[in-house]
């Protein structure tokens, strides 16, 4: 793989081309394939930060593959927010590291999409990490995994436990508490299903007399005589 030739010209699609970067690439497909095979296999949307990262979205069913292109997305379609998508037409939504300074705009877009009880699976890399000295040089806006998950949240996507990936250091692991130092985060999230409102009883008058006790003993007694 060929070494970045000046940190002044590395643009972010560049540094996920990078040796460092494939680390993660090869943890995050060991922890999202599995997760996505266990789906039904509906129509899908995974928006990568290179062209490289989109050879692991290997899925079956119908899919969208897009990369982050400057501002905008390119791949097997080339687009701007919003996406080229119907409301709630996709059954699973993968974003990696593509949360950048539009993150709200996309995750509402990637609401919008999604089917009700649809995954969204988001990794990010974390600003807390030692391993950021590996890219901050590079321009790349990164958010806090707090922020990411009041975004999600704030959308309608309800979270799971925030998953903490990849090595503390170039050549080191963190485990146990350290995992918030950890290179990335992975987030799961669900599109919530509201049930539907129940019958509403219809209000019926009765527009006969009303049964007493003593009306009943007489119907009774009535019958017996007869």
């Amino acid at each position: 793989m060929p070494a970045l030739q000046s940190l002044r010209q590395a643009t972010p699609e560049t540094w996920f081309d990078s040796e460092p970067a494939q680390l993660l690439y090869q943890l995050e497909q060991q922890l999202l394939l599995p997760q996505l095979a266990g789906l039904p296999a509906q129509p899908w949307l995974w928006i990568s930060p290179s062209p490289r990262w989109l050879q692991g979205a290997a899925l079956g069913g119908r899919g969208l593959r897009l990369y982050r292109d400057g501002t905008g997305y390119a791949g097997e379609a080339r687009c701007a927010l919003p996406l080229p998508l119907p409301n709630e037409s996709v059954h699973a939504i993968v974003l990696q590291h593509v949360t950048a300074a539009d993150a709200a705009l996309l995750l509402a877009e990637c609401d919008r999409v999604l089917m009700p009880g649809g995954k969204l699976f988001l990794s990010s890399l974390n600003p807390f990490s030692p391993y950021r000295t590996q890219w901050r040089r590079h321009g790349m806006v990164v958010r806090t995994p707090q922020r990411l998950r009041q975004l999600l949240e704030r959308v309608g996507l309800e979270c799971g436990p925030t998953r903490y990936i990849g090595p503390l250091w170039p050549s080191g692991a963190g485990g146990g508490t350290m995992a918030p130092l950890r290179a990335a985060c992975l987030f799961s999230a669900e599109k919530r299903t509201f049930a539907l409102p129940g019958p509403t009883p219809l209000k019926v008058r009765w527009q006969g007399p009303i049964a007493t006790p003593g009306m009943t003993r007489s119907i009774l007694e009535t019958h017996e005589n007869h």
